[in-house]
């Protein structure tokens, strides 16, 4: 599953004149290990050279395959993490190209001249996947299931000034093409109205929770909807409206359906109405409500990230200013917040620890830091990940004329250890260059901030059901096995320091080892069968 991303683009120029370069290769002995990391910093290349010319977009489930694309230049192309080495490039293949996804088994989907998505799995056989609908004929994937068995997007008119889309679902058959069929519409949206626009935008990798937006005509007032299909069914039968109260007075009656010029004889009459229908809405309304572009998703935390925004009038100049303020809302947990004071932050990611990763668009689009709804605490993104690991990134990215360390905009693996980047090239701003860091635990997991294990560690206590008490050890990788060398079972020790040894193996002569995911220290322990 991807996430989504509304990439807003900038001049260069302007975004990274002034940045300092550092000068030093982006590589690291092969004897240099840090706190909590399987990969330090490794660029992505083409050929042996390092690509400059599309933009990271996403990584793949358990992080092996990183893709990238560059719309304006016809540019696409995967890398293979484990072999180190791109693995797939398209150049020049059409007007326009877009890679929307890659799976752990090496199946891509990318669209080719906004009409035409195309779907080429591991074995070679490719797929191609057009609008059903004539009056629709341009398609957007904008999700894609962990087993690319389900897609989803938005079918598009012809002409790109009209902003009329219908959002779909489609699903591969027992003769591997995909079956497209519309998303359903609901009746009354979250004001209480017909939705003028309804856009799907992301798809959960179990390909059952599917997350859009509805706007009016004229593309105010943007609210979340959720689709889900249940399982075995081909699409939605129900919907709901996340997030409603980060953005709703709920307390308070809805504004209904936005009164229409033609539905007026008089055109006094239908201003009164408007006039009265858009109180009711901005009473309706939280400030500062969802942004109705920045929308992303979160694979690895389940979570939708957006800005939100409010529109300030400079007295002094007349203008109306935008401010951006970073916001989640958790699917899971079905709750979120609206961070009103982080003024000009959008969020894009988050970590295993529920902290957001937000850009400060006003300075750039690599200008990322992580942000900790529970503190309050923003650090710089790079600056964060020395400081829990050890690595010296200042060594391997470029900081701007302050001093600050910039990374490009973050994209994570939906098992939360491989982060990828973009950002400008070390030799040259002007130019893009992709790297990825890989991770022993899920990026922000609390392993990665734990002290090594003591010298000496306490005798394992256990329970008479089989349960180990060590909260010395939380978090740390633990396996059983019989005194034959039989592994047993291997998990991890619970973040309350806890294990649950197997009832069958219960009664036996146990060996348990347990080691450090930080400095990979291997601690072992013989557990003799409990007394009756």
């Amino acid at each position: 599953m991807q996430t989504t991303r509304l990439l807003h683009q900038r001049a260069l120029c302007s975004l990274l004149c002034g940045f300092l370069l550092v000068t030093s290769a982006l590589s690291l002995s092969g004897q240099t290990t840090y706190r909590g990391v399987k990969t330090p910093p490794q660029d992505l290349t083409v050929d042996g050279s390092i690509e400059t010319k599309a933009y990271v977009r996403g990584v793949s489930p358990s992080g092996r395959y990183i893709w990238a694309a560059y719309y304006y230049k016809q540019a696409a192309y995967v890398y293979d993490t484990e072999l180190k080495k791109c693995i797939w490039q398209k150049s020049d293949a059409g007007t326009e190209i877009d890679l929307k996804y890659v799976s752990d088994e090496g199946d891509i989907v990318y669209q080719k001249d906004r009409t035409t998505t195309l779907y080429i799995d591991h074995t070679g056989q490719e797929v191609t996947i057009t609008s059903p609908d004539s009056d629709y004929p341009m398609i957007e994937i904008t999700g894609v299931s962990q087993r690319v068995d389900r897609m989803v997007g938005n079918m598009k008119p012809q002409d790109p000034l009209q902003r009329d889309v219908r959002p779909f679902v489609a699903n591969r058959t027992a003769q591997g093409d995909f079956a497209i069929t519309p998303l359903p519409i609901p009746a009354e949206d979250a004001l209480g109205g017909k939705p003028e626009g309804t856009s799907v935008l992301a798809l959960s990798p179990d390909g059952t929770t599917l997350i859009g937006r509805q706007v009016n005509s004229d593309s105010y007032y943007p609210r979340l909807i959720q689709w889900t299909i249940p399982e075995g069914e081909p699409v939605a039968t129900s919907y709901t409206f996340p997030g409603e109260s980060l953005f709703f007075n709920l307390d308070k009656k809805k504004p209904g359906p936005q009164p229409k010029s033609e539905d007026y004889s008089d055109e006094q009459e239908w201003e009164k109405a408007y006039d009265i229908w858009e109180q009711a809405v901005l009473a309706y309304c939280k400030k500062p409500m969802l942004d109705p572009m920045r929308c992303y998703y979160s694979p690895s935390t389940q979570r939708i990230l957006f800005a939100a925004r409010q529109l300030v009038l400079d007295h002094e100049t007349g203008a109306i200013d935008q401010v951006l303020t970073p916001g989640y809302w958790d699917l899971r947990e079905q709750r979120g917040e609206v961070l009103t004071k982080f003024e000009g932050y959008t969020a894009t990611e988050a970590l295993d620890d529920g902290s957001l990763l937000c850009i400060e668009e006003e300075k750039s689009f690599y200008h990322c830091y992580r942000i900790d709804p529970k503190s309050g605490k923003k650090t710089n993104f790079a600056l964060w990940i020395k400081q829990r690991t050890g690595m010296p990134m200042e060594e391997f990215y470029s900081a701007d004329e302050h001093g600050e360390m910039i990374l490009g905009w973050p994209s994570i693996s939906q098992d939360g250890k491989t982060l990828a980047l973009f950002g400008p090239d070390l030799s040259n701003p002007y130019l893009f260059r992709g790297t990825y860091i890989q991770f022993t635990d899920p990026l922000g997991a609390h392993t990665a901030i734990r002290a090594p294990l003591p010298a000496q560690p306490q005798q394992l206590r256990v329970s008479s059901e089989g349960l180990l008490e060590m909260p010395e050890m939380a978090h740390h990788q633990i396996a059983v096995y019989s005194t034959q060398g039989e592994l047993i079972a291997l998990g991890l020790v619970s973040p309350s320091g806890q294990y649950q040894i197997p009832q069958s193996a219960l009664g036996s002569i146990l060996l348990i080892q347990i080691v450090s995911p930080l400095t990979g220290a291997s601690y072992s322990y013989r557990l003799l069968p409990m007394a009756n």
